[in-house]
């Protein structure tokens, strides 16, 4: 199963943020995005921050015992 995001959503927190697209958003941003006045924000900063946690498959994949 995989998450689809809209192509009009992809980078809105990098914009946000004011990280440019080719560079990961610093966790500093994030927790200053969390604490927005815009709800929108604060929704894709949450989201980035759960996603930092999942098990993202790019070209390296663990073993079933968990090592690498």
């Amino acid at each position: 199963m995989s998450i689809h995001i809209k192509k009009s959503h992809e980078g809105l927190l990098h914009k946000n943020t004011g990280t440019p697209a080719s560079e990961p958003i610093p966790q500093s941003k994030i927790e200053a995005a969390k604490h927005s006045s815009d709800p929108a924000v604060r929704k894709r900063a949450t989201f980035a921050e759960n996603a930092k946690h999942w098990n993202h498959h790019h070209g390296h994949q663990k073993d079933h015992t968990g090592q690498d």
